[in-house]
């Protein structure tokens, strides 16, 4: 399974950008910002999960009764967009999704 953006010249790119959505009750939130080196410390930024897991984390602790339930993360050639979605309790590519794969 890969993981990261893989950018052209054979090396991973960072993301640099997320948007993640969900629901406080029947209301649909969305918090969206950068990816900054230094307010994501310790984290890999090529990996998607990896950065989900921080954000999600982060967030939880002020904002605890949200469901979170997509994410879509930008990397730092704008040439790509990863969407991940909370499928069965973990995130996974909206690409690889059973329903995708048929």
């Amino acid at each position: 399974m890969i993981r990261s953006t893989y950018h052209a010249k054979g090396r991973h790119s960072m993301y640099i950008y997320y948007v993640l959505r969900g629901k406080r009750g029947d209301e649909i939130v969305e918090f969206d910002d950068d990816i900054e080196q230094d307010t994501f410390s310790g984290i890999d930024l090529t990996e998607g999960l990896d950065v989900i897991q921080h954000i999600t984390n982060k967030l939880h602790a002020d904002e605890q009764n949200i469901e979170w339930n997509e994410c879509d993360l930008t990397n730092e050639y704008f040439d790509r967009e990863d969407s991940y979605i909370f499928y069965q309790q973990r995130w996974i590519r909206r690409s690889e999704t059973p329903w995708r794969k048929e």
